[in-house]
């Protein structure tokens, strides 16, 4: 365990690109100019469809994005961020300490990934006609159209669902509803660049023989845990610190309906990207789109196929949303501390305003593989490391209501037991339980 630790010097080594072993590289070498790529794509299409000034000034937004992809080629240091946004200097106050001199390769890969889109955001940011525009929103539209079935099929249930009911029933449903919020995390946009239509929808499927079988899959499993803590709030507050919009932020959303309704939670707190974030990640605008998406009868295919039932009950379940928000139940908000390349680690030091309002919530769930990553400090910790040691001392201390809920796709794994340990590295290469999404895990502190 190394002494100094700082942003490039975590507890153990950090995950880096130079290692051509790891995720981190292939990530680089491979996945960074394909999301590029794509948002390059995306800007030329809209090119296409405005105005001649706005088409002008794309044309150098598209140059931008290609300048970013041969500093990836070759290898460039990591520049100062150059606009003047709120979060400008502290990125810059970062790299000067932290990452002084480090290139695109050596760089710690979650600072490097995270600065990535930052620097993205910066090309929109000095734009005259461009300044809000989100390269990804048409691909996150996109996938989430795909997953009709399940959003459907959920709309359905959740009368069923909401209904009141016995504790022992209600158990039953929380252990249904945090599966599909954990295994809704499988669709991941910014992990779409080599998966199939097929294989997201096998993993979006919601009946309950497949979460059984899915179970087996989960290497720590703190839903019991969790569950124990639920019971006992009687109307507290439940935050969310979201990762993927789409269906994943509608599973959310569904979890968050439920624990309203069922009288669980009085209050649900979304806490979203500032910008556009690792492709899919949700932005406060996501949530009303989304909304909005699901009541436009023409925004989902096969509508001739639909009975009248399935769109009364998911236009019913999306009014009961969006009054939430009127009502101060489900409060929508984001903080530029979630788009920075610091572990969580650092929130108490980084963003005190935060890491204090955080502390008034009664369980924090974090989702997903970013989020994840962050709060151990991306790095090679022995997996068998409590998760409480992994999210460093002044998050182990000040919130023991940190649930994550996280499908495997990238390096660091914590908690498991020597026996878990033993049994996955018997049967499992270290790409397919760690990288592949087929294996998660559930901790709580």
């Amino acid at each position: 365990m190394s002494n100094t630790i700082t942003p490039n010097n975590p507890p153990y080594p950090a995950f880096r690109a130079t290692n051509k072993e790891s995720f981190a590289y292939e990530t680089t070498i491979r996945r960074w100019p394909i999301i590029i790529d794509s948002a390059i794509k995306d800007v030329k299409q809209t090119i296409a469809e405005t105005t001649a000034e706005r088409a002008q000034e794309g044309a150098s937004i598209v140059a931008a994005l290609e300048d970013i992809k041969q500093e990836l080629i070759d290898e460039k240091p990591l520049r100062p961020i150059q606009d003047n946004k709120p979060d400008t200097a502290k990125w810059n106050k970062h790299l000067e300490e932290y990452f002084k001199d480090c290139t695109w390769m050596n760089g710690t890969w979650l600072f490097n990934e995270c600065y990535l889109y930052r620097r993205m955001a910066e090309i929109f940011y000095n734009s005259q006609h461009w300044t809000d525009y989100d390269c990804f929103e048409r691909q996150k539209n996109d996938t989430f159209k795909g997953s009709y079935g399940a959003v459907f099929d959920l709309a359905r249930k959740m009368p069923e669902l909401v209904k009141p009911m016995p504790e022992e029933k209600l158990e039953i449903v929380y252990n249904e509803l945090i599966q599909v919020c954990l295994w809704g995390n499988a669709t991941d946009l910014s992990l779409l660049t080599n998966m199939s239509q097929e294989d997201i929808e096998r993993l979006q499927a919601v009946e309950k023989d497949h979460l059984a079988k899915r179970r087996q899959f989960i290497l720590v499993d703190d839903t019991e845990k969790l569950w124990q803590k639920l019971k006992a709030l009687k109307g507290g507050r439940v935050d969310f610190v979201l990762d993927n919009s789409g269906f994943e932020v509608f599973v959310d959303m569904i979890f968050a309906d439920w624990l309203l309704q069922s009288g669980l939670a009085g209050k649900v707190v979304f806490n979203c990207k500032t910008m556009p974030w690792f492709v899919s990640d949700v932005m406060p605008k996501d949530m009303p789109m989304m909304f909005k998406n699901c009541l436009d009868r023409d925004f989902f295919p096969g509508k001739d196929t639909r009975s009248q039932e399935d769109v009364d009950a998911l236009e019913a379940m999306v009014h009961r949303w969006e009054q939430y928000v009127v009502d101060g139940k489900l409060v929508v908000r984001s903080h530029d501390f979630w788009c920075t390349g610091l572990s969580y680690w650092y929130m108490e030091s980084d963003a005190p305003d935060l890491f204090n309002e955080m502390k008034q919530s009664d369980i924090v769930l974090y989702k997903g593989d970013l989020n994840y990553r962050k709060l151990v400090f991306d790095c090679d910790f022995p997996v068998t490391t409590p998760f409480k040691e992994a999210i460093g001392p002044s998050m182990a201390t000040h919130f023991t209501n940190i649930i994550a809920l996280r499908t495997n796709k990238a390096d660091p794994v914590v908690g498991l037991t020597e026996e878990t340990r033993k049994d996955i590295e018997s049967r499992a290469t270290r790409q397919e339980w760690r990288f592949s999404g087929k294996y998660a895990v559930v901790e709580y502190n």
